[in-house]
C-alpha cells in the first residue's frame, strides 16, 4: 500500500491527532525520549553486537522506565530471557537484513514470550527509519481507520508483519513524521478513546479521598483483569485451560481483538477441543455481560472453531445476583465464578523495636 491509497478520512484523522497531541505533556516526554532511547539501545541491537547482548541490557529495554514508550513488554521478560543463548541467536537472525523481513522472524516467534510488541520494538530501535511497531495499540488504530492489511489465511507472522510495516512506513511518509512519532500517534488516539470510558468518580477539591465500597470495588476490578492474566498459572482454571496464543502473539488471548469488541480473556482447553470466553462483569449489568459473552462466543464459533470444537463462556464477578443466575440457568454453556480478595492488617514493630539502634 502506498500513500496515495490511504483514504482522505483516515489521513485527516491522523493529521488531526498529530496536531492535537503536541499539547499533551505525556506525549512531549515520549517524543523527547527518542534520541536517548536510540542512543542507549540501538548500538546493542545491531548485527555483530546483538549476538552477544547482555541479559541485563535486554531486560532493561523491556521496562517502560527505560524505553519510555512501550508499557507491558516486561510481562514476558523472564520467559524471553530464560534461555539467552537461544534468544541471542533469534535476535541475530531478526536484525540480519541480508534476508527479507518476512523470512527472518520465525526464530524470534519460537522464543517463549517473544511476541509482536517486543519483536517489532527491537526492530524499530535497531532500524528506526525502516521498521514500525506492531502492537495491540497500533493494530487497533489501523483497524479502526480501515487501514489494516488483509493477509491470506494461514499467512506466517513474518508475512503479516511485512504487510503491516508497508502500511506504517507509507503512513509515516504521508504524515511527514518518523516511525517513533507515528507510534506515538497511535498511543494518543488510544488514550483519547480510553478517556471516554468509565472512570472512578473524582473527589471534590479539599475533600479527603476516602473511597466508598463501590469506588474501591471498581478500582479493584480494573486491576483484576491484569491480575488474572499475570497469575494465570496459580489459578484453578490453569489446570485445564491455557491462555490462547498464536504465532508471534503469546498474549493473543489477553483482550483478544474482534471486530465486535475485545474479549477480556480467551483460553483453550489443554486436552479437549474446547474454547473458553472469559468476561469480567465489572460495572456492567447482568443482562449486558451475558449478552456480551454470548456475542463473543458466537464470533469465536464462526471464526475460530474448527473440526467439532466447542465454545463455552465464563462470567467472573465479586458476587452473583438473581438476574445473572436466572439468565445463566438457561444458558448451560456459560458458567459463573466469583472471586474474593483477602485483606489483612498485621501488627507492626513496637516503638521500642523501631527505635532500637
Amino acid at each position: 500500500m502506498n500513500a496515495h491509497s490511504f483514504s482522505d478520512l483516515a489521513l485527516g484523522q491522523l493529521r488531526a491527532a498529530k496536531a492535537a497531541m503536541i499539547e499533551d505533556g505525556e506525549i512531549k516526554k515520549i517524543l523527547e525520549a527518542q534520541d536517548e532511547v536510540l542512543a542507549r539501545y540501538s548500538p546493542a541491537f545491531q548485527p555483530g553486537r546483538i549476538e552477544a547482548i547482555e541479559e541485563d541490557v535486554l531486560r532493561s529495554f523491556l521496562y517502560i522506565e527505560n524505553n519510555h514508550h512501550w508499557s507491558g513488554l516486561n510481562r514476558q521478560v523472564n520467559r524471553v530471557c530464560a534461555d539467552m543463548a537461544a534468544t541471542r541467536a533469534a535476535l541475530a537472525e531478526l536484525v540480519d537484513e541480508s534476508r527479507p523481513i518476512a523470512a527472518r522472524m520465525k526464530s524470534a516467534t519460537d522464543i517463549k514470550g517473544m511476541g509482536k510488541g517486543i519483536i517489532t520494538a527491537i526492530l524499530h530501535v535497531a532500524y528506526p527509519d525502516r521498521y514500525g511497531v506492531w502492537n495491540n495499540t497500533s493494530n487497533d488504530g489501523l483497524v479502526e481507520l480501515g487501514l489494516f492489511p488483509q493477509a491470506e489465511r494461514g499467512a506466517s507472522f513474518g508475512a503479516r508483519y511485512a504487510a503491516v510495516n508497508d502500511v506504517l512506513v507509507g503512513l509515516s511518509h504521508a504524515l511527514e513524521v518518523d516511525l517513533w512519532t507515528l507510534d506515538t500517534i497511535w498511543w494518543f488516539l488510544n488514550a483519547e478513546e480510553d478517556d471516554v470510558g468509565p472512570s472512578i468518580p473524582s473527589v471534590a477539591e479539599g475533600v479527603p479521598a476516602v473511597p466508598n465500597v463501590r469506588t474501591a470495588r471498581f478500582a479493584l476490578e480494573r486491576h483484576l483483569h491484569d491480575y488474572i492474566f499475570d497469575n494465570w498459572d496459580m489459578l484453578d482454571l490453569a489446570r485445564d485451560w491455557e491462555i490462547y496464543a498464536r504465532d508471534g502473539e503469546p498474549e493473543a488471548g489477553y483482550e483478544f481483538r474482534t471486530p465486535i469488541g475485545r474479549i477480556d480473556l480467551l483460553a483453550r482447553h489443554k486436552r479437549d477441543r474446547r474454547w473458553l470466553v472469559i468476561e469480567l462483569k465489572r460495572e456492567k449489568s447482568s443482562d449486558a455481560v451475558v449478552g456480551q459473552v454470548l456475542r463473543y462466543m458466537g464470533w469465536v464459533q464462526r471464526h475460530l472453531v474448527e473440526n467439532g470444537e466447542t465454545v463455552e463462556g465464563l462470567v467472573v464477578a465479586t458476587e452473583g445476583d438473581p438476574q445473572l443466575h436466572y439468565a445463566l440457568d438457561v444458558v448451560p454453556a456459560v458458567s459463573f465464578k466469583s472471586y474474593e480478595v483477602e485483606f489483612r492488617l498485621k501488627a507492626g514493630p513496637s516503638f521500642a523495636e523501631f527505635a532500637r539502634p
